[in-house]
């Protein structure tokens, strides 16, 4: 009779856990498609890399696996949404002034558990600017275009996407990127989760029947 107590909590402390969908992080993979698609607000065929006088300026794909993001409290994970190279010729003689229109599609994929495998794509846009360009100097920025964040359900759980900061390249040395940021906010509970919730609940009550009949 002591152990029923016992037995009772047990099985609502699982079928709880499991109501929650197993864990209380989500796991995604992401992959990134920056391109250039105007130079000096002139549109161009989409493309990786241009020159523009003495500059090349190449963009590329980023893309990384498993990553963690909390549902449950959710946690904030800053990733890197597409680099940017800069090179000027070594024989080249103009100092380089351009803009350059971008377009940059994020793909993010939800890894079960929580919830389902699920694939989901947002695009966003913006414009670099190349100012004073010589082999070891000149500013480049970057202009975001709205909208800048993204929200919504992917496989039951509700992830949040955003732009968050640019570090622009170093002529003819490092690279530069884009900068963004993704949280998971909720999670649902996969079907499974639900029925064995269900079947946990019956148990406490089965549990409950059976020491009322005992005492009758």
């Amino acid at each position: 009779m002591k152990m029923r107590p016992l037995a009772t909590l047990l099985t609502l402390a699982a079928a709880v856990s499991l109501g929650l969908g197993g864990r209380a992080q989500a796991s995604y993979d992401y992959s990134t498609n920056p391109l250039i698609t105007s130079v000096n607000g002139v549109n161009v065929a989409p493309t990786n890399t241009v020159t523009v006088g003495s500059t090349t300026v190449t963009l590329l794909p980023v893309s990384r696996t498993n990553f963690a993001v909390g549902t449950t409290t959710p946690i904030s994970n800053t990733v890197d949404i597409g680099d940017i190279q800069a090179t000027y010729l070594s024989t080249g003689t103009t100092t380089d002034t351009f803009t350059l229109g971008y377009t940059d599609v994020f793909t993010l994929t939800n890894n079960p558990p929580p919830g389902s495998f699920a694939v989901g794509q947002f695009a966003l846009t913006g414009t670099l600017s190349f100012n004073g360009v010589t082999p070891l100097t000149g500013t480049i920025s970057n202009v975001y275009n709205n909208p800048t964040s993204a929200s919504g359900p992917l496989g039951g759980v509700t992830f949040t996407g955003a732009v968050l900061n640019f570090s622009p390249p170093t002529i003819n040395g490092g690279n530069g990127n884009f900068g963004g940021i993704i949280s998971a906010v909720a999670a649902v509970p996969e079907p499974m989760s639900v029925l064995m919730l269900g079947i946990g609940l019956g148990g406490v009550g089965l549990v409950s029947f059976r020491r009322r009949y005992a005492q009758l």
